[in-house]
């Protein structure tokens, strides 16, 4: 991955990575019971390649911001050169602890590799290591082997759902320490009111860009979705009414062939059932109506949690229980600051009036504290004067026209050192 994206992740969500070995293995989906966890998932496309070359930015990208690499394989079909080779990366990350794999073989044997190492046959050898490895992995794994003989479908859903614990688990703590984390979700969990099922509850979430709303959401997500009989997290309203509607504009064709959140709701609706439904991104009153009017088709006992950056249009939606989520207090901005600058609750002394000066010029917004942290971690107090510097003269810009400064200064950074 280039240096220069690198800060980047810091400000980008994503989960799971999905590795397939061919066609066949990509038919699993384990994409609707991931993302109906509100885990966002990457499905790679190496396995199209049949030529041998490195595996492209924008899958290296997200192998490095995953969690999980699940590794899905098939012997009815001859791996690909592109899978192939992307496993190999898998399983580099995996010996580095910085990714964990779950392999699915979907057959007795995980892949045949006899035929493509007839036509390459210097990587046959690094090929077959890197399978024997992934073979050892789901010696750990008790739903690696043979899930079509183990009732599939079940067994995808248990995977997915081992998927979600972990994940769980981990945002836990993550989550918890996030500043002002805990203080966002007692406000929240009394407008929730989750002791009550007498009626169905619409609640409001608003704030400014980047002050952690999406983050307050899906940390809520994760907590209470298992209250829930049902649960989406919408990330586009763009088509809502299409999302919960599917019946009226997709008259007779199979739900499964339309996208997962449709075919969620549309059942949801159907059978009455309680619902946990967040939608973020709400940017106008007609979404916000819409949506706030038909809460009602759920169970009672179902939440529905609007997310947008207008309290008028919570308002004027007729959502009665809102929540503003503020900029950080300082206390709370200088935590999180040092905790992406330093790797440790509080600045280190020589660099405290800089992370001051630092939480001043990202207006206490988590999303943009984060990107600061990240970006100036590891550097001496002339480089964080002259990011200071930089940044002051964009100071109240949009995220993105900070994110494009840093950019220039790693890349004046990687040219400097290659003229050393």
């Amino acid at each position: 991955m280039s240096t220069s994206y690198s800060f980047l992740l810091a400000g980008r969500e994503l989960d799971v990575f999905l590795s397939f070995s061919g066609k066949i293995a990509l038919d699993v989906d384990f994409g609707y019971d991931l993302s109906r966890n509100g885990i966002k998932a990457f499905k790679s496309e190496s396995w199209k390649e049949s030529s041998f070359k490195p595996i492209d930015l924008r899958t290296l990208e997200a192998l490095t911001e995953s969690k999980v690499a699940v590794v899905m394989t098939s012997d009815e079909e001859v791996s690909s050169v592109g899978f192939l080779e992307e496993l190999i990366v898998i399983i580099e990350f995996q010996e580095k602890r910085s990714l964990t794999v779950i392999p699915v073989f979907l057959t007795k044997h995980p892949l045949d590799v006899e035929k493509v190492s007839q036509i390459f046959p210097e990587r046959a050898k690094i090929w077959r290591t890197a399978i024997s490895k992934l073979d050892n992995i789901a010696a750990q794994y008790s739903f690696s082997r043979n899930l079509a003989v183990m009732h599939g479908t079940h067994r995808i859903k248990q995977i997915a759902d081992d998927i979600r614990l972990m994940f769980l688990s981990s945002a836990s703590s993550d989550f918890k320490g996030l500043a002002g984390m805990d203080r966002h979700m007692k406000a929240l969990y009394a407008l929730l009111a989750l002791e009550s099922d007498e009626k169905v509850r619409t609640i409001g979430i608003w704030g400014s860009s980047g002050v952690g709303k999406t983050t307050l959401a899906r940390y809520t997500y994760a907590e209470i979705s298992v209250k829930f009989q049902a649960h989406v997290f919408l990330e586009n309203v763009e088509n809502m009414k299409e999302m919960l509607l599917p019946s009226e504009n997709f008259e007779g064709e199979d739900l499964r062939s339309v996208n997962h959140e449709m075919n969620e709701m549309a059942e949801a609706k159907q059978k009455h059932r309680k619902v946990l439904l967040i939608a973020d991104g709400v940017n106008n009153i007609e979404q916000g109506k819409w949506i706030a009017e038909n809460a009602n088709w759920f169970a009672p006992g179902s939440r529905v949690i609007l997310i947008t950056q207008e309290k008028s249009l919570l308002v004027q939606s007729g959502v009665n229980h809102v929540y503003e989520v503020g900029s950080l207090r300082y206390d709370e901005a200088l935590q999180l600051f040092s905790r992406f600058a330093f790797k440790q609750p509080y600045p280190s002394p020589d660099f405290e009036r800089l992370s001051v000066r630092a939480v001043q010029l990202a207006g206490f917004l988590p999303v943009t504290i984060r990107l600061f942290g990240s970006f100036v971690t590891g550097r001496d107090k002339e480089e964080w004067e002259a990011t200071l510097l930089k940044l002051n003269a964009k100071q109240g810009k949009d995220i993105k026209e900070v994110w494009k400064i840093m950019e220039a200064l790693e890349d004046k950074d990687i040219v400097e050192a290659s003229q050393r």
